[in-house]
């Protein structure tokens, strides 16, 4: 079944299946999960297993399933780096049948975090996902799921705003947003930044950030705009998307150039999207389109998330707009019309 993790981890008990794109937050309750399970314990060797594709079998599964633990509660059999994408049909039923028995067992809890592209879940908006794939209802019927997707800006600015204070760090709402412009959206990458920021700052004596110090100790991220702008449309994320186009034009990039960027990357998603339908792994798609097998990986990620038929609803907005945008001198107003329209497919 569905959860909200924040309300789990505290306490667990039962099967976890952590997944989606955000890995920082996926990493982060995975961590919390391990603590309360195993906390500082002088047994907690005893009483963690660790199994991954090479070493999981339904016997050694089960063995270490119903073996108690050694003086305490609870045990923790965790589950790590596993590939739904890789996986054999039979080992997938393995997993399914393992977590199912898994149940029985009170003082057992089972932790499985699956990287980004790990897992195909079906459609998703926003926060929620709106149409499961046939492996997503069976692992929610087998497991508890939590889907942890990227976050929007809104959600980042507080989450930033929190560990600046963590820190005894004061950071305005126009320093936060600087600093999201600058260092992107990737909380692996915000969170080393963050730290950087607050020892600079401790070092100086001094405990308000200023634009200047952004300026001098952040390093500019190097996220593809465009690509980034057309996930957020396909994730149904608007504010993510206006806000990343209020960054484009920010640094003046020219309407027509920043909707060719738009326009090729929905254009190389509805290929991707296309393969994917086919059963092709990301690896076999970037030999067929002669893509990167880096760039290949993300947006496979991102086209996993829709359908060829909203992708292709997307691209005939994108011709529409073709023509208005390239009467336009400096005026962003129609790429954020077809920003909101799109994100409504």
């Amino acid at each position: 079944m569905e959860i909200d993790i924040k309300k789990e981890y505290k306490s667990p008990c039962g099967v976890y299946v952590l997944f989606g794109e955000e890995d920082y937050l996926k990493r982060f309750y995975a961590a919390k999960i391990r603590e309360s399970v195993l906390a500082d314990s002088p047994y907690a060797v005893f009483n963690h297993a660790i199994f991954t594709p090479k070493s999981f079998t339904a016997d050694a599964a089960l063995d270490a399933l119903m073996t108690p633990p050694v003086f305490d509660e609870k045990k923790l059999i965790e589950l790590s780096e596993f590939n739904f994408t890789e996986l054999k049909a039979a080992d997938v039923e393995a997993l399914l049948d393992f977590f199912e028995a898994a149940k029985a067992y009170d003082y057992a809890v089972v932790l499985m975090n699956l990287a980004d592209g790990a897992f195909d879940y079906g459609q998703s908006k926003g926060a929620k996902i709106t149409k499961p794939s046939a492996l997503c209802k069976k692992l929610n019927a087998a497991a508890k799921t939590a889907y942890i997707p990227r976050a929007g800006l809104r959600e980042l600015a507080v989450w930033v705003g929190k560990h600046f204070a963590k820190d005894k760090i004061a950071a305005s709402d126009a320093a936060v947003g600087y600093f999201l412009e600058m260092a992107g959206s990737d909380m692996s990458a915000l969170s080393g930044e963050i730290e950087k920021l607050c020892v600079y700052l401790h070092a100086k004596g001094r405990d308000t950030l200023e634009k200047a110090d952004i300026d001098r100790v952040t390093c500019e991220s190097k996220e593809l705009e465009p690509f980034a702008l057309s996930g957020a449309v396909l994730d149904g994320n608007t504010d993510k998307a206006l806000g990343i186009l209020s960054l484009m034009e920010e640094k003046r990039i020219r309407p027509f150039s920043a909707f060719a960027g738009i326009y090729s990357t929905y254009i190389d998603l509805y290929r991707v999207r296309a393969c994917l339908d086919t059963g092709m792994p990301y690896t076999e798609i970037a030999k067929k389109l002669k893509m990167h097998e880096y760039r290949a990986k993300l947006y496979a990620a991102a086209a996993k998330n829709s359908t060829t038929s909203r992708i292709g609803a997307v691209l005939e907005l994108c011709r529409e707009a073709d023509l208005a945008v390239k009467s336009e001198s400096s005026d962003y107003g129609r790429l954020r019309a077809l920003v909101c329209e799109a994100s409504r497919i």
